[in-house]
């Protein structure tokens, strides 16, 4: 599954992006890309342990670790469900693979 949501403005800071693959070195490393852009994050592993070294240094209201399948109907609704209770919105989702081709630098 790729899905790509991006209800751009002006300023990418402060937007909320999703994660996919965070638990591989290019899901972390986009992680803490788009933290230090501005931008609060929500990142998807599969194991909840796989997600720690994102959120160090973090700030709470700016990024959350999520584990489950996003391939899985089901859990991906609860992801985002959860991604909105904590953040308001979603503006973006990609999957770290992906993110050279959708995300802006």
């Amino acid at each position: 599954m790729t899905v790509v949501m991006n209800h751009g403005t002006a300023s990418s800071a402060g937007n909320v992006v999703i994660v996919l693959d965070g638990d591989t070195e290019a899901g972390q490393s986009l992680a803490r890309r788009l933290l230090a852009e501005g931008r609060r994050v929500a990142v998807v592993v599969r194991h909840a342990a796989d997600g720690v070294a994102v959120l160090h240094g973090q700030s709470y209201d700016r990024v959350m670790v999520i584990a489950a399948d996003a391939d899985d109907r089901a859990q991906w609704s609860r992801v985002t469900e959860r991604v909105r209770d904590r953040f308001g919105r979603i503006d973006t989702v990609v999957r770290a693979q992906d993110a050279a081709l959708r995300l802006p630098a």
